[in-house]
């Protein structure tokens, strides 16, 4: 008997030892002194979030809102709009209140009744654990805007408040790929550190740090632009928080165990000087790199915050501050650069910026996901982009005739636009691309989609930009245009017709100019053309474009300039040039010299310099050009020539990416290596890229021998 009590003793005893020590496991686990291997990298993190100190006025701003339940009285918290989910304003607000809570430079700090109203509003929060209808704010957004709150608050925190936290902080997971494994990743290292899990954290540190590479899938491209959503630019949505939270990861772990690699710095470093900056232009991001995030005041807002990352990076990657330095003046950076992963190009000077946005069977155009970018179906369609000041299409999306897209041509029918989502969105066009030699670049499109066809090409040559279309051609019963540019009326339009001006024109249709000027930016028409010219006050509002905004309706004064082509057009053509940074004068002149030589067919088009030192041909198949007496190509395929210094320039790309090899001829005796010289031509075979770098410029020196 007295054998079967200790025994039963000694069970419940051991039963009462060991959920003890599991209770105080938990209640070490995020209370109480930090493991040595942790402290730095809480000490980082305090420090991170501390220094996002928000000016007092603004506590005072936010607590008049503050009701006694711990709720905010402008915070509906009913609504479940999936973009931009305004309940998670709470848990912002608690943040900016814990932060100047813990800083001592503010009024506020340490103040107990302004602790007593964070955990009040914390508390309300976690009692209620807010859901909306997207997946994104449960796993990343809710967890990234409390882990501070708890970090900032944790010597006050009950156990109580620690364990309803861990419930929402454990949807986080590692899983996924790019950015979203960032976010995922960078949740569950910090409820790691919170929890004292030295191990946790150092997987969560992996997975991060693996995001820093090429990837095949999403993520960062090989030529450095940014892809999520599958085959899809995302400069400026995924992309630039991509960046962002690398360099927050980078700045928690830096000296400590789980420090980021001096490789992994370097791909940072590239992911800025090679991809990111090339997409900002004073103070203003590229409306075509912004994703679907086409939102007021956004260009600006992106453009800000990739300035505080490339400040950041000067901060941290010490060593290399001279050419962050550099990319803080957008304005230094000039060149052409083409994004052959994205079918995108820049083409950039000190004063001016210009790019192109195509898509094709492989690389999507856009997207429209939780009722952002309703509008958008015709934005990678070869939307071309020019701006000289960096205002020219600020905040201009309620405005814009969206079938009449900068840089488009496109069927004028009646039909509301489609919403794109972000899996379906690729025109049927196949020999999509671009070449650069790093100065100059072609983009090239031959465009098929939706029953219209036409082949579209930019040559953007120094301070110029030729813009060619032939082909154009639809069964559609609806006029089709080329629309030039679309942007707000800035001073008076002047037309140039066989040396008479006709200035503050407001509207003009069906006619035939020789040039066009409006806010210091030329149109040169070589060939004249079907123009039209409206400068209207128009109509527009943001929940036109985003279904988050109230459809309040604006006006605006817009300058619209366009080609017409008519109805059921076949074989239509057009040519123009944009000339940044233009006057009357220069306009005048450039009529009369004709600077450049063009040719604008259905299998070729060509522009040569009128000093023949430049020259660009888009060989829509195999054939033979005039050019340099006469090159002659087997394949489609696009070709810019530069004469330089002692040698001729060469770059030749595929933008179909299907090629392994082009054989070309050229007039005259070049010393091109595995070439051979016969009746007058060097005749030589260009190995393309292949795999991941299928689309690449293949840039070549040949000396005349």
């Amino acid at each position: 008997m007295m054998t079967c009590f200790r025994r039963l003793f000694f069970l419940i005893l051991t039963l009462i030892i060991s959920s003890s020590c599991s209770d105080t496991s938990t209640n070490n686990s995020a209370k109480g002194s930090y493991p040595e291997s942790l402290v730095q990298l809480q000490e980082n993190v305090l420090k991170y979030y501390v220094n996002l100190k928000a000016a007092d006025r603004v506590i005072e701003d936010l607590l008049p809102n503050l009701e006694e339940d711990g709720s905010w009285s402008n915070i509906d918290y009913t609504n479940k709009i999936r973009g931009g989910w305004p309940v998670k304003n709470h848990l912002k607000y608690v943040q900016t209140l814990a932060i100047n809570y813990k800083n001592e430079t503010s009024k506020y700090y340490l103040d107990k009744n302004l602790s007593k109203k964070i955990h009040k509003s914390l508390n309300f929060w976690l009692d209620n654990d807010f859901l909306s209808t997207n997946w994104h704010d449960q796993h990343i957004g809710v967890p990234e805007l409390l882990l501070p709150i708890l970090f900032l608050m944790e010597e006050e925190l009950s156990q109580q408040q620690l364990d309803k936290s861990s419930i929402l902080l454990h949807r986080a997971k590692i899983k996924m790929s790019g950015q979203n494994k960032v976010w995922l990743s960078t949740n569950v290292m910090l409820r790691s550190l919170l929890l004292r899990k030295p191990d946790s954290v150092a997987i969560a540190s992996k997975a991060i740090q693996n995001e820093l590479q090429i990837a095949k899938g999403v993520g960062v491209k090989l030529d450095w632009s940014y892809h999520e959503h599958g085959a899809q630019m995302q400069f400026g949505n995924y992309g630039l928080s991509y960046l962002e939270d690398m360099i927050k990861c980078y700045t928690f772990v830096s000296n400590t165990p789980f420090k980021f690699e001096a490789n992994k710095i370097e791909f940072l470093r590239n992911i800025i000087l090679k991809g990111q900056q090339w997409v900002i232009w004073n103070d203003t991001y590229d409306v075509s790199a912004s994703g679907r995030q086409l939102f007021e005041n956004e260009q600006t807002k992106k453009a800000n915050r990739l300035k505080a990352c490339i400040q950041s990076m000067k901060m941290l990657d010490k060593d290399n501050a001279k050419v962050y330095n550099e990319a803080l003046d957008a304005k230094t950076l000039a060149g052409n650069k083409h994004f052959w992963k994205s079918d995108f190009q820049v083409h950039r000077r000190k004063n001016f910026y210009f790019s192109v946005k195509m898509s094709s069977e492989r690389v999507v155009g856009t997207e429209s996901v939780n009722k952002e970018n309703v509008q958008g179906y015709y934005l990678g369609d070869g939307v071309s982009l020019l701006s000289t000041t960096g205002k020219e299409y600020e905040n201009i999306f309620p405005f814009w005739d969206w079938k009449k897209l900068p840089g488009t041509t496109i069927i004028q029918d009646k039909d509301p636009l489609p919403i794109i989502k972000f899996s379906g969105f690729k025109t049927n066009s196949v020999f999509v691309g671009g070449v650069s030699n790093g100065e100059n670049g072609i983009a090239v499109m031959d465009y098929n989609r939706d029953g219209l066809k036409a082949k579209k090409s930019w040559f953007m040559f120094d301070d110029k930009i030729i813009c060619l279309g032939s082909r154009i051609s639809t069964n559609a019963n609806h006029q089709v245009v080329t629309s030039i540019n679309q942007s707000f009326l800035k001073g008076s339009v002047v037309i140039g017709k066989d040396g008479v001006l006709e200035t503050s024109v407001r509207r003009k249709r069906g006619f035939t100019p020789d040039w066009v000027l409006h806010n210091n930016i030329g149109y040169l028409f070589p060939k004249g053309g079907n123009a039209n010219l409206s400068t209207q006050i128009l109509e527009g509002s943001w929940n036109k474009v985003a279904k988050r905004y109230r459809p309040v309706i604006l006006t605006e004064h817009i300058f619209k300039l366009w080609l017409s082509h008519d109805a059921q057009p076949k074989n239509e053509s057009y040519s123009y040039i944009l000339v940044p940074n233009a006057s009357e004068e220069k306009m005048k002149s450039l009529h009369k010299s004709n600077p450049f030589k063009i040719v604008n067919t259905k299998v070729q088009q060509s522009v040569v310099s009128s000093d023949e030192k430049k020259a660009g041909i888009v060989f829509y198949k195999k054939g033979t050009t005039t050019i340099k007496g006469g090159i002659s190509v087997d394949a489609p395929c696009v070709i810019l020539l530069e004469e330089k210094s002692g040698y001729l320039d060469f770059a030749i790309s595929d933008p179909s990416q299907k090629l392994t090899k082009i054989g070309v001829s050229i007039k005259g005796n070049y010393s091109i290596e595995n070439s051979n010289y016969k009746n007058g031509k060097t005749h030589f075979v260009i190995h393309l890229p292949q795999g991941e770098q299928a689309g690449k410029t293949v840039q070549l020196q040949f000396k005349r021998n």
